[in-house]
């Protein structure tokens, strides 16, 4: 652990045998990687050494929870070196680029490309999601890149702040030759681009695979600050329990009836209501009273249930009396 902290941390790997010419994120997986397995293997050698050890020596155990403890704290150094890589880059390389940003010229534009500061933030981010995406669990691989969302979320809001503070504090330089400076937008049109573009970049890096989205508070700091309201769909109207719950259940037993083909047995129970229908009008058609006259031999047949119509159950032939 010392001698992986050494090299690693420390950079001795580029003066060392090694001549690395940097530490790069891959560097880092890899070293990670190690010390979780150290940090795996440990809890179950400490059992097997209580164990076997007599119970006067339990206490040298206690060594091996310092180590233990030692390696998590190695490797919470080495998870928090890679929110060191991107911030290097996004301060030293990215942030210069802010000053020639003009949010009020790029209301005009039509393409949902960012400016050079978010675009190169995105891009650096992504490449270092290819790196460790092959090499870090998705355990490790969600630590590294929720440390990194958060960094992202509170920093670029603040570089164009300190940007704008600092080109307003050097406003009154005479100096024709001074570099362009940075603005925040003045028209409600390039505040609402402003805010667009760093949506555009939070939905980039939230679209990274095996890494959870982060909740970016980003667009909404800068939004009060620009002093401007950017539209958000309103949420959907409540509704009442009970009509909702009607509304569910009637959805539910349409999409049953719509979407269920009918099985033998509902075919067979339809056939019997049909048949019942059937037969009530036939029973219907027959009725007669004492009162009417008699009725010749093809009625008798007809009203006996001969032809289709007819009904087996003999409890509902139509009788007849003197």
């Amino acid at each position: 652990g010392s001698r992986a902290s050494t090299l690693v941390l420390g950079a001795g790997a580029i003066h060392s045998a090694a001549r690395l010419k940097s530490i790069n994120a891959k560097h880092l997986a890899l070293v990670t990687q190690c010390l979780g397995l150290f940090i795996s293997i440990l809890p179950h050698v400490r059992a097997a050494l209580m164990a076997q050890l007599p119970s006067k020596q339990h206490t040298l155990l206690g060594d091996l929870d310092k180590i233990k403890k030692e390696y998590n704290e190695h490797n919470e150094k080495v998870l928090a070196k890679f929110v060191s890589i991107i911030g290097g880059v996004v301060e030293h390389v990215l942030a210069p680029r802010i000053a020639k940003t003009d949010f009020d010229a790029r209301a005009n534009v039509s393409s949902q490309a960012c400016c050079p500061f978010l675009e190169g933030i995105a891009t650096n981010t992504k490449k270092m999601h290819q790196v460790l995406n092959a090499l870090l669990p998705p355990e490790h691989l969600q630590d590294v890149f929720s440390r990194i969302f958060a960094y992202v979320d509170s920093k670029v809001p603040a570089l164009f702040f300190a940007a704008a503070a600092a080109a307003e504090a050097s406003s009154g330089d005479d100096d024709n030759n001074s570099p362009p400076s940075f603005q925040l937008p003045e028209t409600d049109e390039g505040k609402r681009r402003m805010v667009l573009e760093v949506e555009i970049m939070t939905k980039a890096l939230n679209g990274l695979k095996h890494v959870r989205p982060w909740e970016f508070g980003a667009m909404g700091v800068v939004s009060r600050k620009l002093d401007i309201v950017v539209y958000s769909p309103p949420p959907p109207p409540e509704q009442e329990e009970g009509e909702d719950s009607v509304d569910n259940d009637t959805d539910n037993k349409d999409s049953t009836n719509e979407d269920t083909p009918p099985t033998p047995e509902m075919k067979k129970v339809e056939e019997n209501v049909d048949n019942e229908g059937n037969d009530h009008e036939s029973i219907n058609e027959t009725t007669r009273t004492d009162d009417d006259p008699p009725l010749s031999e093809g009625e008798k047949a007809e009203e006996s249930g001969v032809g289709e119509s007819s009904v087996e159950d003999p409890a509902n032939e139509t009788t007849r009396t003197d």
